[in-house]
């Protein structure tokens, strides 16, 4: 079983979307037992072997990606140690490779969760919503944790931090004046250094992508509002 785990938890060399050759490791990955994710053993042991074994073959890498399966990979509750050892072997063996984090729904229980996203070159945290609203609709997530959400990301400690948000209308609609202006009034607050966005429609939510005419329009208001023109990414 944890042979099993060792080999599913992280995934690669390929290329992969915008990261170029890649690495991708999943803390979070469902195990046997619910509710239990692989030990930071697991995941810092596969990690291990994997980079050390690329590094000896002379293959190259662009990035290392931390990633959510089953849940988001800040959930783990040894994300901070599974970051720094990450870090520490990217540092040793692959010191060109970017680490990147990618967080759809961010757990920051504690200060050393949050200070943890120091240690990725860039750390992608998912925030979309103007309101607890639509926050809750897009997310299933309740008002408390849409607070918590602006709580921590204008706390994250350093100077990197990447907003990704999927702009949508439909049944729910983030994409209007009224949701982008309340978004744009709290990332003033949160000041990312980057912004990333998509437009995926959602059966489940009963949601449609964005028009190109009102993603550019979008882009403007953040690019006049914030002083940042956000990377827009493919499906």
């Amino acid at each position: 079983m944890i042979s099993q785990q060792q080999n599913d938890v992280i995934t690669g060399p390929e290329e992969f979307q915008h990261f170029g050759r890649c690495l991708r490791i999943y803390p979070t990955l469902k195990t046997a037992r619910a509710g239990r994710f692989p030990t930071q053993a697991v995941v810092v042991t596969s990690a291990a072997r994997r980079i050390i074994s690329l590094s000896k073959e002379g293959e190259k890498l662009q990035s290392v990606l931390i990633m959510g399966s089953n849940a988001d990979p800040t959930a783990h509750p040894d994300f901070t140690e599974i970051s720094l050892n990450i870090r520490e072997l990217l540092k040793k063996h692959y010191n060109k490779v970017k680490l990147h984090l990618i967080s759809d729904k961010p757990v920051f229980s504690d200060a050393r969760a949050r200070h943890a996203v120091c240690y990725f070159d860039f750390p992608t945290l998912r925030f979309e919503a103007g309101s607890s609203k639509v926050f809750s609709a897009l997310s299933g997530e309740n008002k408390a944790a849409f607070d918590t959400r602006i709580k921590d990301l204008k706390h994250q400690e350093g100077d990197k931090l990447v907003i990704a948000a999927n702009l949508v209308r439909g049944d729910v609609d983030n994409s209007t004046d009224k949701e982008i202006k309340a978004w744009i009034k709290l990332l003033e607050e949160i000041k990312p250094t980057a912004i990333q966005l998509t437009s995926t429609a959602s059966k489940e939510l009963g949601t449609k992508a964005v028009t190109k005419t009102r993603m550019t329009q979008i882009v403007e208001m953040l690019t006049e509002q914030l002083g940042l023109t956000p990377e827009i990414l493919g499906a």
